[in-house]
């Protein structure tokens, strides 16, 4: 049956997504997408009339995914300081028929179906069992979690705000990390240390906790950027500066804790996702051996967790066709 254009945006604290396609209740088509730095902009409505305008197009049905709480219509971002979204007004506004707010993790989650191993790295190996949970985690500007139940034609996906949790620190140096930044800030939750921003916080922590001098260089790099993540994260790879390096080391480490957790509270024996902008570029520069090994270290639970696969998401605009998915199967024609 013919559905109509369907506009799809992944909505983020960084950047906002912006795409159309042609869809059927069986079949899609891309047509054209732009990216848009989001802090140039007051509001979402700004953003797809800004695209709608390049663009030159009118389509009759909208899916947006949010990074922040979505609650029934409306929406409100976590990481950036724009008016509330709401359907109504959009669909006032640009004439949709029906417009559908979910959380960013529930368009990644549901994306998953979609991908093929062109768009996904294995981080770690182990057995993937049909009709299970998967679970997802993306650290990006914030830190998203959520999880897709596919189970004998049903389709379930569900973004969450579980990167707000209290962080627990493992080792002595993450209960040092807690003690440091309980002094400026709390509580102390995963996403202030899982996300762009809180790898400039585990930098300056790196930085007192091993005393590192660096040099003059260095300093002057880092401490000037109004965005310091990019510097330290090439630093770290490139192993030019050793407190960047620690910083990547202790990011890995606690993504890996995490991600176990994550794996034990859903049962996620359909396999663990890492989705989000940093992780890609550190695969295939860095060693993953810190986050493998602290995804199995939960004891008696060990032995599950080494069966339990963890890939890497590649797809850039993996959360637009998760978008896509759920228009085809929620939109009505």
């Amino acid at each position: 049956m013919d559905m109509g254009i369907l506009l799809v945006a992944d909505v983020g604290g960084t950047k906002s997504e912006v795409a159309l396609y042609e869809i059927t209740s069986r079949t899609f088509t891309f047509l054209v997408g732009k990216r848009y730095v989001s802090s140039r902009f007051s509001s979402i409505t700004e953003v797809i009339s800004s695209f709608l305008t390049d663009v030159e197009a009118t389509p009759q049905f909208a899916v947006l995914g949010v990074a922040g709480v979505v609650s029934g219509e409306t929406a409100i971002l976590t990481n950036l300081e724009w008016e509330k979204i709401d359907c109504t007004v959009l669909e006032k506004r640009f004439g949709f028929t029906e417009t559908v707010l979910v959380n960013d993790l529930t368009a990644l989650a549901g994306a998953l179906p979609l991908l093929t191993d062109d768009d996904l790295v294995e981080l770690k190996p182990g057995i993937e069992f049909d009709n299970e949970i998967k679970g997802v985690i993306a650290p990006g500007t914030g830190l998203g979690q959520g999880f897709l139940l596919e189970n004998d034609g049903h389709f379930f996906a569900r973004g969450s705000e579980g990167g707000h949790v209290d962080f627990g620190p493992v080792t002595e140096m993450e209960m040092a990390l807690l003690t440091w930044m309980r002094w400026k800030k709390q509580p102390v939750s995963y996403e202030m240390l899982l996300s762009g921003p809180g790898i400039s916080v585990l930098y300056d922590f790196c930085r007192e906790y091993y005393h590192f001098e660096g040099t003059g260089d260095d300093v002057a790099l880092l401490g000037n950027d109004v965005d310091r993540t990019p510097a330290i994260v090439e630093r770290g790879l490139q192993a030019s500066c050793p407190w960047c390096h620690k910083s990547l080391e202790l990011f890995l480490a606690i993504l890996g804790s995490e991600a176990g957790n994550l794996a034990l509270k859903l049962f996620a024996r359909g396999g663990i996702y890492i989705g989000g902008g940093i992780v890609p570029r550190l695969s295939g520069r860095i060693s993953f051996d810190t986050f493998r090994n602290r995804f199995v270290d939960k004891g008696p639970m060990a032995k599950l967790l080494q069966q339990i696969p963890v890939r890497l998401i590649v797809r850039k605009e993996a959360a637009l066709l998760g978008a896509v998915r759920i228009g085809q199967l929620f939109l009505r024609p």
